[in-house]
């Protein structure tokens, strides 16, 4: 149990919920709407073509994701603090890994990507091509399914800080439901990694950044309940 007082405990769990919220909001859907009619990607033929219509504002939702991942590690980093058992750690270990390989993936789309097509010359195209998200063979959707599947374990490791009824039930059931798809989406991505970018594969990602909005929002509901039952 946490040493604080008790108006205290629920303070880091309330602000990484908001992180979080506001990071998956805005890093996927409202992203996706700017980007689609600012400037969008057209389908993957080439390291030239991705070049060729390349904008600054389809980098700015990685920019976001830092907000979406930062506060999810803090979302487990306090469950971990007020339960202090060995699930809520390995909670939290299997979030740190979910970080490490998603903030490489968008330091790498932020920075590199940008700086690649500054200095482009047909030499990059492999990089490129590694890289570029729009590419459905790209190392990015590797990286990226995996680590939401580490998200996924660290989501199942913490059902049991909440309890079974009412609102914490509901959030309950939506921590499982995060950890379940999340892993089967990682699994499935390594029998066919150019699922992600297909129609089925797009609207899965539209649910699941509307699932885990819902799952913060949640969060932080019951965080701001608990707060005012021990005021």
């Amino acid at each position: 149990m946490s040493v604080y007082p008790a108006e205290k405990q629920n303070k880091l769990g309330i602000i990484a919920a908001i992180i979080t919220a506001v990071g998956t909001l805005i890093s996927g859907p409202l992203a996706f709407l700017a980007v689609s009619s600012i400037s969008p990607q057209p389908a993957w033929i080439s390291p030239q073509v991705f070049v060729e219509n390349f904008h600054p504002i389809q980098s700015v939702t990685f920019y976001f994701g830092f907000l979406l991942m930062g506060g999810s590690i803090l979302m487990i980093a306090f469950i971990h603090h007020q339960r202090r058992d060995e699930k809520t750690l390995l909670a939290l270990v299997f979030t740190a890994i979910a970080g490490g390989l998603i903030f490489f993936n968008y330091f790498t789309e932020a920075t590199f990507m940008p700086a690649l097509v500054k200095n482009y010359t047909p030499d990059l195209d492999p990089i490129i091509r590694v890289f570029a998200v729009t590419n459905p063979s790209s190392l990015f959707w590797a990286i990226e399914m995996w680590g939401y599947g580490f998200l996924g374990l660290g989501s199942l490791l913490v059902l049991h800080y909440f309890s079974k009824d009412g609102l914490e039930g509901w959030t309950r059931i939506m921590f499982l439901i995060n950890g379940v798809i999340s892993i089967i989406g990682a699994f499935y991505t390594s029998l066919d990694l150019a699922w992600v970018l297909t129609t089925a594969g797009l609207i899965s990602y539209g649910l699941w950044n509307l699932l885990y909005f819902a799952l913060a929002v949640m969060f932080l509901l019951v965080l701001l309940r608990r707060r005012s039952k021990t005021s």
